[in-house]
Order: structure tokens, then sequence, then C-alpha cells
């Protein structure tokens, strides 16, 4: 199989994260904080210890301030979640993944928040900051963009609006599943409050782990309640992250995976993202020149673009688009993607797209099995 579905989760996973998992379950199998027994605390030492290396790559001071969450959409939820008890306005992109759309949309729909959509420019960051910038009122609180559409690639220009954020007095938020690991993001310099990651894309450790990191800890608020291994004769939540919003048993043979790909990607970012880049371009060059074939996103360039290719063949929808190439081998995305907002943008809603998403372990010579499959499709 031929696997080019790197933007819903990385495949194969590094040995490093391989082995990692493995060596977890073996020496790092006591509940973190919960004991003071030996096995116990090496346990919480290496929970720390990645901790540690979250704050590290992206920027933030205090290892207390990267919080563990199954996946990026329970951090997402634990932002807009948190910021919604102030209420008043936010402010998204037409490229969110419904992660963002759906919280936003019920928090609407129960009448405590509103919200703006901003039009996107893709490769024209300064029309993109305008039309962020003229929905900016009194009472917005948040800002809240992807780094990368999973549907077309397009980058925001990240460092640009939490510029302008912080010039307004707003809080910035990122949700970083298509570029963390393959770019370089330093929360300080760009400005983020609250970055959203999942560990299982870029950062290439297992599925079920996530990220909130942040810079403004004072306004987390817990979305689950429970036990944290502290404060356990009082009925409320401790005051500090992370036990705040860590309630229950954490996932550590996850957490170490996650500790192993960071590692693994960590001063590696930008050579990881050109590399993906580069073969993007090359599919989507050639993918340009086959008869039949409609490419919807333009060619990804690095500094403009995640490494995604999405198109249709003929008058196939999507789906049927990347079930034909599934039985050729080639596994693709195919649908929706699980973002409305931006299938709209692009007037796909009713036929969907096939996504074709690069990462680390993909060559030139898969990349180029991918275009003759596709040609031999759409010849046929």
């Amino acid at each position: 199989m031929l696997y080019f579905d790197h933007a819903a989760t990385s495949f194969p996973k590094p040995i490093a994260v391989r082995n990692a998992v493995n060596e977890s379950l073996l020496y790092y199998g006591a509940n973190p904080g919960r004991s003071g027994h030996e096995l116990s605390i090496e346990t919480a030492k290496k929970v720390f210890e990645t901790r540690e290396k979250a704050a590290e790559l992206f920027g933030v001071s205090e290892p207390g301030n990267a919080v563990f969450t199954s996946n990026c959409t329970e951090a997402i939820n634990l932002v807009l979640m948190s910021i919604a008890k102030q209420k008043g306005h936010f402010i998204i992109s037409d490229l969110e993944h419904n992660s963002v759309l759906r919280p936003l949309f019920e928090l609407k729909n129960r009448g405590i928040i509103d919200f703006s959509v901003a039009e996107t420019f893709a490769g024209e960051p300064e029309k993109t900051l305008r039309s962020f910038e003229k929905l900016i009122r009194k009472d917005t609180k948040l800002i809240m963009v992807t780094g990368a559409s999973n549907v077309f690639g397009t980058k925001l220009p990240v460092a640009m609006l939490g510029k302008s954020a912080c010039e307004h007095e707003v809080l910035f938020a990122v949700d970083g599943a298509q570029i963390a690991g393959n770019e370089k993001i330093d929360m300080a310099k760009e400005n983020i409050d609250f970055l959203c990651v999942p560990g299982h894309k870029g950062l290439l450790g297992p599925m079920g782990t996530g990220m909130m990191i942040t810079k403004r800890p004072e306004l987390i608020e817990p979305i689950i309640f429970g036990g944290t291994g502290n404060f356990s004769l009082f009925p409320i939540q401790p005051p500090e992250l992370p036990e705040r919003t860590e309630s229950g048993t954490l996932n550590v043979p996850g957490i170490c995976g996650l500790l192993a790909g960071m590692e693994a990607v960590e001063g590696k970012e930008e050579k990881i993202g050109r590399k993906e880049s580069k073969l993007a371009n090359f599919i989507f060059d050639e993918l340009s020149k086959i008869e039949g074939v409609k490419l919807f996103s333009k060619k990804p360039e690095y500094e403009n673009s995640a490494p995604i290719v999405s198109f249709v063949i003929g008058d196939l929808s999507g789906e049927e688009t990347a079930r034909i190439l599934s039985e050729k081998g080639v596994a693709a995305r195919g649908g929706f993607h699980c973002s409305a907002l931006a299938h709209l943008k692009a007037g796909t809603e009713k036929r969907g797209l096939c996504r074709v998403s690069i990462g680390w372990p993909n060559s030139f010579g898969e990349a180029d099995k991918l275009v003759k499959i596709v040609a031999e499709a759409a010849k046929n």
C-alpha cells in the first residue's frame, strides 16, 4: 500500500516511537502522580520529560503549561470552552476544521458567544490579515485559526495574525494539526496564546495523543472533572495546570511515544517540511498534465502550503476517486475531510475531493507510482 494520508495520521511510525511505546509497557507501567513508590515516580518523570520537550519545541517557559489531551480536537475544545466563559465574540477563518466550527456553533446556539468567519486569500497574507482585522469588535475575545487547511494545504499568516491580535488585545489560538512537526512554531515570537496539536500527525507519535500548550494558564478551565492525584480531600479541581485539566489516568504509552516522536523531528522541522513540499510539488505538476484530472488545491510551495494535493478524476466524486485509488493500492482520503467551511468556500460541498497528503516516509519513487496510477485511472 502506498500511504498518502498523513494529514489524517502519520504512518508508519518511526522505529524510535514504536520502541518507546513498547518500553513504556515494560518500565513505565505505574500510574504517574498517584503513588509514592519508585515505579510511579519514574513514570511521572517520563511524563514530565515529555512536557519539557513540548515546552522547548514550541517556545513556552513553563513545562506545566503543556497539557495532555486525547487528540487535537479535545485540545481545541479545551481552549474554546474556557474562553467562552468570558462570552463575547470569536473570529475564525473560512478554512477551519469542524473541531473548531462545531464547538463554536454549539456555543452560539446556546446563546453564550457569537462568532464571525473571516475570508482567507491563498498566497495573499496582507489581504487575509485585513479580512480578520475588519471583523474585530470591542467584545472580540479570541481569534482562532488553522495553521494550514487540511483540505487545500493553504497556510494562514500565523505570525501576522498573532501580532495583530496582540495589538488589538485579543487572545490568539492556533490549530497546529497540519503544521506541527514540519514547520517551526515559536509561540513567543508568533504571539500565540494557545497552541493545539495532535501527537499522531507531524509529531509522529501514537494515535490517542494531543496537547494544548499555553502562555495563559490562568484562563484555562477544565472540561472534565475528577481525580488528579493531588488535592484529593477537596471537592474542587486543583487550581493550576496541568493537573487542573488532566483528570483520570494519563495515556502513558502514548505520551512516551509522543516524546520519541518530538525528539525525532526536533530541529529538523523545516527540513522535513521542505522535503514533503518537493514531493507535493512533483505530484501537483504531474497530475496537472493528466487529461481528466481536476486539481482544486494550489501548487503546494512550502512557504504558502502544507504538502497536500486535492483533486478528482473526471465526473467522479472525491470518495469514488479515493476508492479507485484504494483498489490500486493507494491510501488517500476521499470525501469532505471534516471541513465543511473549506468545501463551501471551494464549491465542492456536493462532490467532495480526493486528498493526497505527503509525510516523512514518502519517496519520489512512491510519488511517481501514485501519478502513474492516477493517470491509468483517468484513462480508463
